[in-house]
């Protein structure tokens, strides 16, 4: 029973603990890691916009040695549409694309409305920022964004 007591002592110590604390609500949220986890893990649920309200979908983001893998799915598009996407800094509607926007295979929806897509950027994504994901009405319309969603680690 020692022994056992020891060896769980030891892994729970050995975990990798980070508390952040939410600058306008002052809650801290506390995150407890595996030590083999490797790399950081986003989320974000994506959420229409205007009009664009039936659009919606998640995205996960994966950093790992410096990388980002990406991928979005998304429903409730319109069947054929074609929808750029990207990861940008800040949260919904302001930032920059994080690493080269050409590594984002646009949205292609298919008759069920349905859309996925997958990017890896050499830029690994910094817990200390925030990051969203947005999808574009389409290509030659990058202003009007139809889905947005915060990313979360």
């Amino acid at each position: 029973m020692r022994t056992t007591t020891l060896v769980l002592v030891a892994l729970l110590t050995s975990a990798c603990v980070r508390a952040r604390t939410d600058p306008v609500s002052g809650q801290t949220d506390i995150d407890v890691e595996s030590p083999t986890k490797q790399g950081e893990d986003w989320r974000a649920s994506l959420t229409g916009q205007g009009s664009y309200t039936s659009v919606v979908g998640t995205s996960t983001a994966s950093v790992l040695e410096g990388q980002t893998s990406t991928s979005i799915q998304i429903s409730g598009a319109t069947a054929g549409a074609v929808h750029p996407w990207h990861v940008h800094e800040g949260k919904c509607g302001s930032g920059a694309i994080v690493g080269d926007p050409s590594a984002y295979t646009p949205l292609t929806v298919g008759t069920d409305g349905r859309a996925t897509s997958t990017a890896k950027v050499a830029v690994a994504l910094n817990e200390a920022k925030d990051y969203h994901v947005n999808v574009h009405l389409s290509p030659t319309e990058m202003s009007t964004i139809i889905a947005c969603g915060d990313l979360q680690d």
